[in-house]
């Protein structure tokens, strides 16, 4: 079923500033990170429609959990992209409602032009703007109580990889660290959009596998670990308005993704990190040898 894909307000302008959509492709001597692994074979669900459909959503979820803007927001809440957000739902579905389907119902009846102003006050109290609020937006502060210091740098040297090894970089505007839920969800979408330019432009069964891996391995390392702890923090703190529909989405459509792909989603009682931990990775960072502004 052919998905109507919205455009993002932010085409031009990928948090990837070296990403460009109709030149891109996976590289076949990409790093381990993207290297496949006796991928399966291409079925129903792994067509060009369902890869671009799961793109789009991945793309819509990057812009909601951006720093609200009433530019994004006038997005979000156009018919078209809502229509176009029920149809990838709906073919992810494979046609027959399910719970994917059913909170992105919901999530079109939460964002409307009006809630704008409630949503921006939701976002800041439960979000803020440091990466140490009630619930954290960054990967690296969700883990093991007892695991390595060295587990967040660790954590950011791997995505770097990752993100390198499609020959992509986080741009210095994007003004967030690339362990961000918005940054890890638009390199999700550029995978599968590759995905979907593999099997749409020309046989090419071992690119699409190289995105394939890349993707069941980023959602089982990064994105799927962490995500459902992070939404079902929001959820609890926010409650049904705008932002804990946007919550309820994401952790749905982040479990269907993991499913899709043989991935076990991760803990939602996953722990947040000792926050003594976060503050030393910044001392170590070398930003408070810095002059002052």
């Amino acid at each position: 079923m052919p998905v109507a894909v919205e455009p993002s307000p932010r085409i031009k302008s990928s948090v990837f500033g070296n990403y460009h959509p109709a030149n891109r492709e996976p590289e076949p001597d990409a790093a381990d990170s993207a290297t496949p692994s006796a991928a399966p074979a291409a079925t129903t669900t792994d067509c060009a429609e369902l890869a671009l459909a799961r793109s789009f959503l991945h793309q819509l979820l990057a812009r909601s959990f951006e720093y609200p803007t009433a530019d994004t927001w006038h997005w979000l809440c156009r018919p078209e992209t809502q229509a176009a957000c029920l149809a990838a739902c709906q073919a992810l579905d494979l046609g027959t409602p399910s719970a994917l389907t059913a909170r992105g119902q919901v999530l079109a009846a939460a964002f409307q032009t009006n809630a704008f102003d409630a949503f921006h006050d939701d976002y800041l109290t439960a979000i803020g703007h440091a990466a140490r609020g009630s619930c954290p937006i960054n990967e690296i502060e969700y883990g093991d109580l007892k695991a390595d210091p060295l587990f967040q740098p660790h954590r950011l040297a791997d995505l770097a990889a990752f993100y390198h090894a499609f020959g992509l970089e986080v741009c210095s505007s994007a003004g967030e660290r690339q362990d961000h839920l918005s940054v890890e969800l638009e390199f999700m979408s550029v995978l599968t959009a590759q995905e979907a330019h593999a099997l749409n432009t020309r046989p090419a069964p071992e690119a699409a596998a190289i995105c394939r891996e890349a993707q069941r391995k980023f959602l089982r390392e990064h994105l799927g670990r962490w995500t459902p702890a992070f939404t079902r923090r929001l959820q609890r703190d926010v409650g049904a308005r705008a932002l804990g529909a946007l919550a309820q989405f994401a952790l749905a459509f982040v479990q269907c993704e993991c499913r899709r792909l043989g991935v076990s989603a991760g803990s939602e009682d996953l722990l947040l990190r000792p926050a003594d931990e976060g503050a030393a990775l910044c001392h170590g960072c070398g930003l408070e040898a810095s002059p002052p502004c």
